[in-house]
């Protein structure tokens, strides 16, 4: 047995992801950055948290990551206490921690949930984090074209063309 490996433990989460959803995927990633003591497996719930991992791990400030950190609790405008569990927990260079809600900008549009955030944020306690940000699907960077991958190239054409028209016959080929 190699004595330098170690398997990658499962990151802390407070609850555990629906193992059926008609509304999203399920993705796991291992963070392997040279800051932690041990790789971590992250369980996340959707490709656009998958987007949001990567561009959090792209920060140098970011230090540690904890997906589905413990549920928070507020009163909502009418006064009924309600809770939420933010997406990701971080802990920053600088000792602070943020908290980080992911959603599809349409649903933050449709539900007003950046005015949800805003409660949360006047009640959260200082001791679970210091601000909150909100990612969505127009925080996603474009993949950028590299020119020798000629496959991206391939990809990014095929996106200004459209969906080809394919045959009854093709299709079946396809199949």
């Amino acid at each position: 047995m190699n004595p330098f490996f170690s398997y990658p433990v499962m990151g802390p989460a407070s609850r555990t992801i629906p193992s059926r959803s008609k509304a999203s995927s399920r993705v796991q990633v291992v963070d392997t950055r040279p800051c932690l003591k041990h790789h971590t497996v992250l369980r996340l719930e959707s490709g656009l948290e998958a987007a949001c991992y990567d561009q959090l791990i792209a920060n140098p400030d970011v230090l540690e990551i904890q997906a589905q950190p413990p549920k928070v609790q507020y009163l909502d405008g009418l006064g009924k206490l309600k809770s939420h569990t933010f997406d990701f927990l971080l802990s920053m260079r600088d000792r602070k921690r943020v908290a980080v809600a992911v959603r599809p900008l349409e649903r933050v549009r449709k539900w007003r949930f950046d005015q949800t955030l805003e409660l949360i944020a006047q009640q959260m306690p200082r001791s679970f984090a210091a601000s909150i940000l909100l990612f969505t699907d127009a925080d996603v960077p474009r993949p950028e074209i590299v020119p020798h991958a000629p496959a991206t190239l391939l990809i990014e054409r095929a996106r200004e063309l459209g969906a080809p028209a394919v045959s009854p016959a093709h299709r079946m080929m396809l199949a």
